[in-house]
């Protein structure tokens, strides 16, 4: 039975494998696709944060965070 052994990467091969794979990385697809979404989800999440932080969520605020959820 042979085994194979570990040779490790040279700086060159290690930086030109991390290029290659973050070419093939989209970070921020879904906000290039949906900027308006993206930014009205954005700011009612931190508005919802930030009343739950002190305690005065209302009931009707959860209920139109949770229908504009459902349309993300």
């Amino acid at each position: 039975m042979a085994t194979e052994i570990y040779k490790p990467q040279t700086i060159a091969e290690a930086k030109q494998q991390l290029r290659k794979a973050s070419a093939n990385t989209e970070y921020f697809g879904f906000i290039k696709k949906h900027p308006f979404e993206s930014v009205g989800a954005s700011l009612l999440v931190g508005s919802i944060l930030g009343k739950f932080n002190k305690g005065q969520l209302s009931p009707s605020l959860l209920g139109v965070a949770i229908q504009l959820l459902k349309h993300v």
